[in-house]
């Protein structure tokens, strides 16, 4: 789970540091919800236009999973993309103003009998999504649901810009796995029955290979249970949250979770936030 606004400005802004986060927020604070919204989507138009790294590589990852699409259509998917990205933005700089029941107020939960099923199992959980919807936002609701909730994140270069992002987890109890090796921690907070949220269309950090292969060998490893879930965003600051039937770790290491997304995203694409390279075992 990397923070949402790196990946637009990470390349061609990075010398600015921290002021777009802290412009940003302060403009959150400002604004109403709908009006901060509509103008970090004209934001994301500009930065689109502007033809900036992010695009490119978003590109390229909706043609693996769109092989057929015209140029038009991939463009029109990346846009979308992309001013998704920016309205999800706003709500995670409102986070640490949010309480726990306008969390819950601004999710739609499908499959919640999975997630209460998985914690009366009293075991270690891996909870395994996508770049799409409000990943933070998710992590959010799912520490209000679980024990104990890291995420596998990239630690930002700016420690500043790192602080920004842990504090708005840290209130609600939420915490980045960024100890080495991170199979080692990993698993040691999986065998205390903690859970454990991570991206299946992401390269494992530092090492490169699928998540999902790694996420299959350590719940192997742990005995955790394997939990898909997947949020998509609706309307007026609003995202529906679908939990699926857990997967069984061989099925894991085979592709099942790969392409049942890729089938999911094939559908969604103006929604796939995936500014990131894809590992190779998405070709």
């Amino acid at each position: 789970m990397l923070e949402p606004l790196g990946p637009l400005l990470r390349h061609g802004t990075q010398s600015l540091g921290y002021l777009p986060y802290g412009l940003a927020s302060a403009a959150s604070r400002a604004l109403p919800a709908h009006a901060a919204r509509a103008t970090a989507r004209g934001i994301a138009g500009a930065l689109f236009a502007l033809r900036i790294p992010a695009r490119k590589r978003l590109e390229g990852n909706l043609r693996r999973v769109l092989p057929d699409a015209r140029p038009g259509e991939v463009r029109r998917h990346a846009r979308n993309a992309f001013e998704n990205f920016a309205a999800a933005f706003v709500d995670v700089l409102r986070l640490d103003r949010m309480s726990r029941e306008a969390i819950a107020g601004a999710l739609e939960i499908e499959g919640a009998e999975h997630v209460r099923a998985a914690r009366a199992a009293q075991c270690g959980v891996i909870v395994l999504s996508a770049h799409a919807g409000n990943w933070e936002l998710g992590a959010a609701f799912l520490a209000t649901a679980a024990p104990r909730v890291h995420i596998l994140a990239r630690t930002h270069g700016n420690p500043r810009i790192e602080r920004f992002f842990a504090r708005r987890r840290a209130n609600f109890g939420v915490q980045a796995l960024h100890d080495r090796p991170l199979w080692q921690s990993a698993t040691r907070a999986l065998r205390r029955g903690e859970w454990l949220a991570l991206m299946g269309d992401r390269a494992v950090p530092g090492r490169g290979g699928s998540l999902c292969a790694w996420a299959a060998a350590v719940a192997r490893r742990t005995g955790a249970r394997v939990l898909p879930a997947t949020m998509l965003c609706l309307t007026g600051g609003r995202y529906r949250v679908t939990f699926h039937a857990p997967i069984a770790p061989s099925q894991l290491a085979a592709g099942a979770y790969r392409a049942w997304l890729r089938s999911l995203l094939a559908g969604n694409p103006g929604q796939w936030l995936a500014f990131e390279p894809l590992p190779d075992a998405w070709t």
